[in-house]
């Protein structure tokens, strides 16, 4: 073997043991986080202030409440959220993926009940948010909800642009 060829090896091995360590890294940090970063604390069981249901059984019920104005048609929001099925089975979430959401509300870039459901809504509120098949996924259904299903949301209003 030439030296130029034994270079080349050891620069490899180099490189494959340091993307190594660093994915090793990546995992403990990610361990490290704690599951309540991963799972927040669920809000159903908590009783709301505050009520809103709308006539398309769109429902918001306000476990916290926010401060400052309340969001309207395209301000940018950042919420955190987990999406449940009526039967419990948590189908999303923001905290699992491990980073919020940011959306204009009022652009159609979220399902309706959402667009719905959180004008109004305040910075550091939190809210259920019950949307009928209709303002959420419908007869599509999505990879994790099944067609015409109910799907209940935990939001977490962390901005308001």
């Amino acid at each position: 073997m030439q030296t130029s060829e034994i270079l080349l090896w050891v620069l490899y091995a180099v490189i494959v043991l340091g993307l190594g360590w660093f994915l090793f890294r990546q995992i403990q940090k990610y361990r490290a986080m704690g599951s309540e970063t991963l799972a927040p604390p669920s809000l159903a069981h908590q009783k709301p202030l505050r009520v809103i249901k709308g006539k398309t059984g769109l429902q918001s019920d306000i476990l916290q409440e926010g401060t400052g104005e309340g969001a309207k048609n395209l301000d940018e929001l950042t919420v955190h959220y987990v999406a449940k099925l009526p039967n419990g089975e948590q189908v999303d979430s923001s905290y699992r993926r491990g980073y919020p959401i940011t959306f204009k509300l009022g652009t159609g870039k979220v399902i309706i009940g959402w667009d719905q459901a959180l004008k109004g809504a305040k910075v550091g509120e939190r809210r259920v948010v019950t949307c009928p098949s209709a303002m959420a996924y419908g007869s599509k259904g999505k990879t994790l909800v099944p067609k015409n299903s109910d799907i209940i949301f935990e939001i977490e209003v962390l901005s308001i642009n």
